[in-house]
């Protein structure tokens, strides 16, 4: 039996102020946001204005979750699987998530991904404008306006990454700095 003891000490050394690892929906967005805003917003030396962005960026966090991941509950179709984790490390908050996604979507995702992460802020507030205007692509639920966001409000390049789970799947993972 693992030792919740030792996995939260664990998280307090890795900085880590929430975690979050499960079904997820609009209505947990709700609930964990107001808290997660509290806790950085409100807590002692609390920073009201990092909280709105990590509170922007978890929104984004989950949003990308129920939107792409490959691990649904069927049973209830706006059930999505993932993970989000926020924290506190070198004076940065991040905002990580991760999801299963398709394989075959990987390559797509790590060109758009990288190209932003190339973009200076200036860049990327011409490219957003672009988005905006722009159709959806087939197959999206947006513009790609969520990690445009997440980019802009970055204080450093995005980071990701992915792992092969099997054929059809892969681990994507994307950490957030502000």
């Amino acid at each position: 039996m693992i030792s919740l003891y030792d996995y939260k000490q664990d998280l307090e050394q890795d900085g880590i102020i929430f975690s979050f690892s499960g079904p997820m929906s609009h209505e947990i967005i709700e609930g964990i946001g107001s808290a997660i805003r509290v806790k950085i917003g409100e807590g002692e030396g609390g920073d009201r204005k990092a909280a709105l962005k990590v509170f922007a960026i978890f929104v984004e966090q989950v949003e990308n979750v129920i939107n792409y991941s490959v691990e649904k509950d069927y049973a209830q179709s706006d059930m999505s699987f993932g993970i989000v984790v926020v924290g506190k490390k070198d004076g940065l908050f991040f905002i990580s998530g991760g999801n299963r996604i398709e394989a075959e979507k990987q390559n797509q995702l790590d060109e758009y991904l990288t190209k932003l992460a190339a973009m200076n802020k200036d860049e990327l507030k011409v490219y957003y404008k672009e988005r905006r205007r722009a159709e959806k692509t087939e197959g999206s639920k947006g513009a790609g306006i969520g990690f445009i966001e997440m980019a802009r409000k970055s204080s450093k390049p995005l980071e990701f990454s992915f792992r092969k789970i099997d054929e059809r799947h892969s681990f994507f993972t994307i950490k957030i700095s502000i």
